[in-house]
């Protein structure tokens, strides 16, 4: 069975903080503190693109919502469900949508608590918690309509309950353990590998106990088959979308993943939560380094029972490998998909830094103090900007919106590079207006000039039109860029730019004849 380490037998002499204070209300701090960075500024940044398709399907009825799904994501259901139901009582602005994503968050933080006390020490389930509750990584899932927040505390949820049946057995345990884990598949497809880790971990180091998971597995299972033909039909229909809109896997991005773990990403040039990285992989090592010391000496400690080590390294082993191996053969991978590892990693490096302090002997306490204060200093920029910064790592609709709403004037035509810019743009924007949107297929340079955008088909736009507002966001791959750019040059001037953060707003007046 899993069992916490027991207290440390070097312990210097003198009262240490956690007889001082109870762990209770230490834990109560941490949730309190994690409270208040979950909900300050909830409602702040605008809708991303992702999050405005929660709401149009929040938005839809009730008969349609699954119809819907089956052809316009690639998602289970429980979330949207819990969506539509959620903002049919509370409406969907930015803070009233967004609040049970904080929810969610603030419950897994006392979740990786209650887990890490089931295999690690007082000190390491503490210092766990406190790093889940300050990590900016976590808390922007938190502070997002979608379905991260959630699926991270299923994931906690579902572990926590897979060790109580293990531990203690009964039917009431693993049928909770199965409930736990179906909710986790039908909140994201990853958590199917959470699943699967789970059974590896059982099936190595708990063999007395596989027959009742797998039997829990298969009344997942059983739960699960009725979405099965959706998820058939969700590949069928966007298997082709998926691959254009998403991006191969490089050399940098386990270690972009691992930055915005450990601290938000966005220093030093590595990946911010939406925007990619530019630091190469040896700039990232020498970043990551005190990290990945950390977390050795934690898997080190954590190593004198295989058992425990299996338990808390196999999800995140497991996960990574297996997204990132799906990532290479279809090209579609986003970081943000794999924010449930935060708690793993967080009790992995609690441990190390625990480790190290009782190396130190009479020197323990400054030492994991200094530990944690340098392993958070590293999060302390990237909090700082997240809450003071419009445009970190956020998209900025509202304010392009409202640019455009005090300097456009009536009959002003809109042009917008893809869909889901126009989706996104409009939310905010939402005069009548002519408009044409541009996919892909009209800015391939070279491609069917039935569909591309031309120098002919600009000038005939500006026959009709004197003023036009070019609305761009990414994708907008320079390729396209050279497509569009030259056509529109030929009728039109730039009358006006500006750039937002992943967005750009551009004012076209006819040119003179």
């Amino acid at each position: 069975m899993l069992r916490a380490d027991p207290p440390s037998p070097q312990r210097p002499p003198g009262p240490s903080p956690h007889d001082v204070v109870s762990p209770r209300v230490i834990l109560a701090g941490i949730l309190a503190v994690a409270a208040v960075l979950r909900f300050t500024m909830l409602g702040a940044p605008s809708f991303s693109y992702d999050e405005i398709v929660v709401v149009a399907m929040a938005r839809a009825r009730w008969h349609d919502l699954l119809p819907m799904l089956r052809v316009g994501e690639f998602h289970p259901p429980l979330y949207y469900l819990f969506m539509k139901a959620w903002a049919d009582l509370a409406g969907v602005g930015e803070t009233a949508f967004r609040f049970p994503s904080a929810c969610f968050g603030l419950a897994a933080v006392g979740l990786t608590y209650a887990l890490a006390r089931r295999v690690a020490s007082e000190p390491v389930s503490l210092l766990g918690a406190l790093f889940v509750a300050v990590s900016p990584f976590h808390i922007m899932v938190s502070q997002e309509a979608r379905m991260y927040a959630l699926l991270g505390m299923l994931v906690m949820a579902s572990t926590l309950a897979l060790t109580a049946g293990v531990e203690r057995g009964g039917i009431g345990r693993w049928a909770a353990y199965a409930v736990a884990s179906t909710l986790m598949v039908y909140t994201q497809y990853i958590g199917a590998l959470v699943l699967l880790a789970h059974g590896v971990w059982v099936a190595a180091v708990e063999r007395g106990r596989l027959a009742r998971w797998m039997a829990a597995a298969a009344a997942a299972a059983a739960l699960y088959a009725p979405w099965i033909p959706s998820l058939w039909a969700q590949a069928f229909h966007l298997h082709g979308t998926l691959q254009s809109l998403g991006s191969a896997v490089t050399a940098r991005d386990p270690g972009d993943l691992l930055g915005l773990i450990a601290f938000g990403g966005s220093l030093f040039g590595m990946a911010g939560y939406l925007f990619p990285g530019t630091l190469g992989p040896a700039g990232q090592f020498a970043v990551l380094l005190p990290f990945l010391v950390i977390l050795w000496r934690g898997g080190a400690a954590l190593a004198s029972d295989r058992r425990r080590l299996a338990f808390l390294g196999l999800p995140p082993l497991v996960a990574v490998a297996a997204t990132f191996a799906l990532a290479l053969a279809n090209h579609y991978y986003y970081p943000r998909w794999l924010s449930f590892l935060v708690p793993f990693y967080a009790a992995f490096l609690a441990a190390g830094i625990v480790e190290i302090a009782q190396r130190s002997h009479r020197w323990r306490d400054p030492a994991a103090a200094v530990l944690t204060v340098g392993v958070l200093l590293y999060s302390a920029p990237v909090l700082a900007r997240l809450y003071s910064d419009p445009g970190f790592n956020r998209f900025q609709w509202r304010a392009a919106a409202s640019l455009v709403e005090h300097q456009g004037k009536p009959g002003d035509f809109f042009l917008y590079v893809n869909n889901a810019t126009r989706s996104a743009f409009t939310f905010y924007y939402r005069e009548p207006h002519p408009s044409l949107t541009l996919t892909a297929a009209n800015l391939v340079p070279g491609g069917d000039r039935e569909y591309a955008f031309t120098d002919l088909r600009a000038r005939e736009l500006a026959q009709r039109h004197p003023r036009v507002w070019l609305i761009v966001s990414i994708p907008f791959t320079r390729s396209m860029q050279a497509q569009l750019f030259p056509a529109l040059d030929r009728a039109f001037r730039v009358a006006g730019s500006r750039q937002y953060t992943g967005t750009g707003i551009y004012l076209l007046e006819r040119k003179p004849r």
